[in-house]
């Protein structure tokens, strides 16, 4: 029997939009490298059930992680779902109203109709002669009572309902306002009241999105050439909303951007490289994001790895960048350095990077660097050192439910792979109160790397390398395992 035990019937019920392949290849991809994994373990400790156990110590319940990949691959269709039903609904309960209104303008068409008959029959049996003014002025005078004395219910479609418009303007104070900019407006609230609605900006830079209910409302504004904003809006009961954005005119340039990295003791740098990896997986694709601010508003660009080459770049001591090569499916490629090209600058959008993972690799290792591709997670160490969890390359996240990891966005990560036991840049073998010395693989950086490419200047981004000691496990750390050197 396979060990874990994973199973289809492990995962939520199926959905009919659901991948036919997406939970086996889930349980093939997790059995492999929990597999894997176990015969690491078992050349360390030859009894099978500690080694199992270890290995569920480093990676978390297999099941739940399973669980956990099917749902981040179908959140988008589970949400996109949600969205119809929410519409559907709204479309509905607007039939309802409408029947409603129409069915009381009959009721009180009905009313009023039998009331003149009944006058103009009151008259028509009078004695005394009636002229044709009287008889007009009679009327008249019905009309008049009735429409006092008549209760109008209100248009229960319009109470509330706000006029809600954009004018967009040009950053560099052009007169041809922005055209064609595409603004998806989406009511904030239970699942009843969200709805969406889409715009595109006319020849005067009006976005206009009509009468809409009171209430939040998220807006997200895209240019031609897929830059995008976001911005909330609150429609106010009573009064009409009319906001102005101020837009680019033009796609972020490409300038050029050096690296210098300040190196921990006790390396060789000649020995080393620094892979640094600029994509994004967390929405599931692998994209280079910049953003940049426009008037104190931000905006972002978002460009597939094939529209960058790839990404992912490579830096040795002398702080000369290569270009990573990559597969179709972005995984990692094997570099052979002879045919690597290098440059002592690379180009990139301006605008603010981020840089979520950092790895380093010896020369001899980046030959068989496409190993990279199958391995699931990297035992790694918190900021503080207090707590060591499981970092997902392909996620850009922390996986197997580990906790006290990051801030809201979430630090950059440095990986050493594909180092033995003990790591070649120390002769610590052994700890003090005895037993072997734990090195992780992975460390959570004080704060997220970042920097902001500008137009015109010089721009040398600064990376210093934390103390290759700090990847020392702490003897009982939460999570610590038996590590993975």
């Amino acid at each position: 029997m396979t060990w874990p035990e994973i199973s289809i019937d492990d995962f939520p019920p199926e959905r009919d939009d659901e991948p036919s392949s997406l939970r086996q290849d889930i349980i093939d991809e997790l059995s492999d490298h929990f597999a894997c994994a176990l015969n690491r373990e078992l050349l360390k400790n030859p009894d099978e059930q500690t080694a199992k156990q270890r290995v569920l110590n480093q990676f978390g319940d297999p099941i739940k992680i399973a669980r956990q990949l099917w749902l981040e691959a179908m959140q988008e269709k589970i949400m996109s779902q949600r969205i119809m039903t929410g519409v559907s609904v709204v479309m509905a309960l607007c039939g309802f109203i409408v029947v409603g209104l129409v069915w009381s303008m009959m009721k009180e068409s009905q009313d009023f109709n039998a009331r003149m008959m009944a006058q103009m029959a009151e008259i028509a049996d009078r004695p005394e002669p009636v002229t044709t003014d009287a008889v007009n002025q009679q009327i008249l005078k019905q009309l008049e009572q009735l429409n006092q004395n008549r209760t109008v219910e209100p248009d229960t479609v319009s109470v509330g309902m706000n006029q809600l418009s954009f004018q967009l303007v040009a950053d560099d104070n052009d007169e041809k306002p922005p055209n064609k900019y595409v603004g998806t407006l989406t009511k904030i609230g239970d699942r009843s009241e969200t709805f969406t609605l889409e715009a595109v900006s006319n020849g005067k830079g009006v976005l206009d999105y009509g009468k809409l209910p009171w209430g939040k409302y998220q807006l997200t504004l895209k240019s031609p050439w897929g830059e995008y904003h976001h911005q909330s809006v609150t429609v106010i009961p009573g009064r009409d909303t009319t906001q102005k954005i101020i837009c680019p005119t033009e796609i972020p340039e490409v300038v050029s951007v050096r690296f210098h990295l300040d190196w921990p003791d006790g390396i060789n740098t000649e020995d080393w490289f620094l892979i640094c990896d600029f994509r994004n997986s967390s929405d599931g694709n692998r994209q280079v994001e910049s953003s940049r601010l426009i008037h104190g508003e931000k905006w972002i660009y978002r460009q597939n790895w094939t529209e960058d080459k790839s990404g992912v770049y490579l830096i040795n001591n002398e702080n000369m960048i290569g270009v990573c090569p990559v597969n179709k499916d972005g995984e990692y490629e094997d570099i052979d350095l002879k045919q690597l090209a290098l440059s002592s600058s690379t180009r990139m959008r301006q605008g603010k990077h981020v840089l979520p993972d950092l790895m380093l690799f010896q020369k001899k290792d980046l030959q068989n660097l496409a190993q990279m591709n199958r391995i699931p997670a990297f035992q790694s160490l918190n900021k503080s050192r207090t707590a060591a969890g499981s970092y997902s390359l392909q996620y850009r996240a922390m996986v197997g439910g580990a906790t006290r990891f990051g801030g809201i966005e979430g630090n950059s990560f440095l990986i050493i792979p594909f180092q033995n036991h003990p790591p070649p840049w120390t002769q610590v073998k052994v700890r003090p109160e005895g037993g072997h010395t734990l090195y992780a693989s992975g460390l959570e950086l004080s704060k997220r790397l970042e920097f902001t490419a500008i137009k015109g200047e010089k721009n040398l981004w600064k990376i210093k390398l934390p103390d290759l000691k700090d990847y020392i496990i702490p003897k009982g750390t939460p999570g610590g395992g038996q590590g993975i050197f």
